[in-house]
């Protein structure tokens, strides 16, 4: 390709090289994605300098060679650049042999198709923004338009980690939860690190993502602890990024939806800490100390952000 993605992105390509935010998923997937998504809505504006005629899509909505395979087929050099096959004269075309009479009427279509181009410059070939008028890109504009014009159900859970209202570390760090990037021991084994994986709160299974922030027994308390608070009924999810997605209150006044949103976040932050703890630094809590530190962190998080009514949330102490 002559104008690339480590080009326009100004990053490099590896296979090897893995995220450290995204933990297990590849940096080349991440970029292939990004750059699909980045074409789709961008447009080559033509100098012809490096642009090649056959492989690059820089008319119509398709590379010419996949419209014109047949031609293509029989083009004496695929690698040459909309500048070398243009003239004042005209186009200019090299095939390996005479075109048959169907070939004839293909060729004819090409012509057509490439019959509103007005010609190479001296100018560089450019990427444009096919969205605002001054053909500009930014990383904004494409978040803007790749996310906030996106149906609800595709935009994933970014939106319930981020417009929560929690300490910035607290949403980070729920990210990496929902990314399958903490390292759990899960993880530590995918690096190569020869420890042998059980979870450290109640012994009976191994640490796993899901396991340690949705299935534990321990953690089980904290998430039976609030939906009882709240009489709700509720079925746990098999991924904690599915957790999320759901996580939605029906009814209630616009405070309990409030406090509602950052119950996750408040009982994965606690399950981290008191997990390190016993990791760590040998400090094991029993469910009911674990229970009041869970609670104690989310009110103050609701008294911070002046959520009304976290005063009730007192009263839970006295029951637990």
């Amino acid at each position: 390709e002559t104008i690339t993605s480590r080009k326009i992105l100004g990053v490099k390509r590896s296979k090897q090289h893995k995220s450290h935010v995204l933990g297990n998923v590849k940096h080349s997937q991440v970029l292939s994605n990004l750059w699909r998504r980045l074409v789709k809505n961008s447009y080559y504006e033509v100098a012809g300098n490096k642009i090649l005629f056959w492989k690059d899509l820089w008319i119509g909505q398709e590379v010419l060679m996949q419209v014109f395979p047949d031609l293509a087929n029989i083009c004496t050099n695929l690698e040459v650049a909309v500048a070398d096959s243009w003239s004042p004269q005209g186009w200019n075309f090299f095939f390996r042999r005479h075109l048959n009479d169907w070939e004839v009427c293909r060729f004819v279509e090409l012509l057509q198709m490439i019959d509103g181009f007005k010609g190479t410059t001296v100018e560089d070939d450019t990427f444009r923004w096919k969205h605002d008028k001054d053909g500009k890109f930014s990383v904004g504009r494409i978040y803007r338009k790749e996310v906030f014009r996106m149906p609800e159900n595709k935009i994933g859970p970014w939106k319930h980690v981020w417009k929560r209202m929690a300490p910035t570390k607290v949403k980070c760090f729920a990210w990496l939860v929902i990314s399958k990037a903490c390292l759990t021991h899960e993880i530590l084994q995918k690096k190569g690190l020869p420890i042998v994986s059980r979870c450290m709160l109640c012994s009976d299974a191994r640490e796993t993502n899901n396991h340690l922030f949705l299935h534990c027994k321990v953690t089980s308390q904290l998430w039976t602890m609030f939906l009882s608070l709240t009489e709700t009924k509720w079925s746990m999810p098999e991924h904690t990024a599915d957790l999320l997605s759901c996580w939605i209150r029906r009814g209630g006044s616009k405070t309990q939806k409030k406090w509602w949103r950052i119950i996750p976040h408040c009982i994965w932050w606690t399950i981290w800490r008191e997990r390190n703890g016993r990791n760590f630094a040998d400090r094991f809590n029993n469910i009911q100390k674990i229970k009041e530190s869970c609670i104690t962190t989310f009110y103050f998080w609701c008294k911070e952000h002046c959520i009304e009514n976290a005063e009730q949330l007192v009263d839970l102490l006295g029951l637990l």
